[in-house]
């Protein structure tokens, strides 16, 4: 069945009004992902200047979790500072990372100054030193390592996020079969479907009528990938070879009525087998439930297992209720199976901004990636055209815009 925006729950969040703030401590990185959107233009800031980003995300923004990035976030010099400040604000910090600096011994120290958990960028385009001939199968190894780590250590909970390529988008069921496989210690996957701003004689990218130089961008290529992943092809895929899987929320795109920019679901299972997923109920009375007590909206469930209870949602949610019947299944043919814990586990799907036929940007409506700019919020995904040009580069394509003078 072919996913249809109004079956999902559309996600209350807003600008001034989300649970996630953005925040990037260094342009410095260890690793040259070709998904990237960050260079290296003014390095580490300081700790004074991180502090006040964090209080003014905290006050515009209203977040539950500040994600700290970069660049790569462990490379800065005072990162166990970030963290503790972010704690003592009252908001759970999140690190993400590409892993690369991260040990044993670190995960302790970020667990002690207050970090609630981990998201770990892993693909096999990063050019990862000893992964560079691995597919992203192969780089499951990797996954493993810092999950197993993380789960040792305890009290912290770990996402991995991969961007997506056409001739990678064929491994994402498997990628999904082997987070459940691991539902007791990988929290969460997201899939981020590549984009690129292609350098094309036909295309000019300029800011108000001033002609920019798009090849100082990270993300300009002069060579195009073939077609772009849509949410929607992702989320078929795993449908297709995960049929517990299911999607309960979205944000829509700024401009395209039928864009779907994030989709969120999550699957519900034990170690042994995954009885099904959320829906849509569950998802809203989470975030409308969350805000009522907390008066902040949520993205993160945080280490704490919901186990069992999610099934009190059956009441009203028939795709919990689904899962309920079928974890009674299992009980009846294995008795011995009601020792073993329920897991939640998300699974997120990211589609990066579009361009339309002339020229605008389709972002992500209640963008939960804003970063501060100058006393301002901008998107972190095009905050280099800000740092590069002053602001948003528009993109003018002469071929479409010609084609389309002559049919008016």
């Amino acid at each position: 069945m072919p996913l249809e925006k109004n079956t999902i729950f559309r996600m209350p969040w807003s600008k001034n009004d989300n649970p996630i703030g953005w925040l990037e401590v260094t342009d410095i990185c260890n690793l040259q992902c070709l998904g990237c959107y960050r260079q290296k233009i003014s390095g580490h800031k300081t700790l004074d200047e991180i502090k006040h980003e964090i209080l003014f995300l905290k006050k515009w923004r209203n977040v539950d979790n500040i994600s700290i990035a970069g660049g790569e976030p462990l490379m800065h010099p005072e990162i166990m500072d970030v963290v503790a400040f972010i704690k003592q604000q009252g908001i759970k910090p999140i690190m993400l990372t590409n892993g690369v600096k991260l040990e044993r011994q670190t995960v302790m120290e970020l667990k002690k100054a207050g970090l609630a958990g981990f998201t770990i960028h892993i693909d096999s385009n990063q050019g990862r030193p000893q992964w560079r001939e691995k597919n992203e199968l192969e780089t499951n190894d990797l996954r493993q390592h810092y999950a197993d780590m993380i789960y040792d250590i305890g009290g912290l909970y770990v996402i991995f996020n991969s961007t997506v390529y056409p001739s990678t988008v064929q491994y994402i069921p498997e990628m999904v079969k082997w987070a459940q496989k691991n539902i007791d210690r990988v929290h969460g996957l997201v899939f981020i479907c590549f984009r690129t701003a292609p350098l094309d004689e036909e295309i000019t990218y300029q800011t108000g009528e001033e002609i920019v130089d798009a090849r100082h961008l990270s993300y300009a290529s002069e060579v195009a990938p073939d077609r772009n992943i849509t949410s929607y092809e992702v989320y078929d895929l795993i449908k297709e070879h995960v049929p517990e899987y299911e999607a309960s929320g979205y944000l829509g795109g700024t401009w395209k009525i039928d864009s779907i920019k994030w989709l969120a679901g999550a699957q519900i299972g034990s170690k042994k087998r995954v009885f099904g997923s959320i829906g849509p109920r569950t998802m809203e009375l989470a975030q409308n439930g969350h805000h009522w007590f907390t008066g902040r909206y949520l993205a993160y469930l945080g280490e704490s297992k919901v186990g069992r209870k999610i099934f009190l949602t059956s009441f009203f949610d028939k795709y919990v209720r689904a899962a309920h019947k079928a974890y009674w299944k299992d009980l009846l043919r294995h008795p011995l199976h009601v020792f073993d814990p329920v897991f939640v586990q998300s699974i997120g799907i990211i589609q990066a901004p579009d361009i339309m036929a002339d020229g605008t940007a389709d972002m992500c409506d209640s963008c939960p990636d804003m970063t501060y700019w100058n006393g301002e919020l901008v998107n972190s995904c095009r905050m280099d055209e800000y740092r590069l040009f002053g602001g948003f580069v528009t993109v003018i394509n002469r071929a479409e815009k010609e084609k389309a003078e002559v049919e008016a």
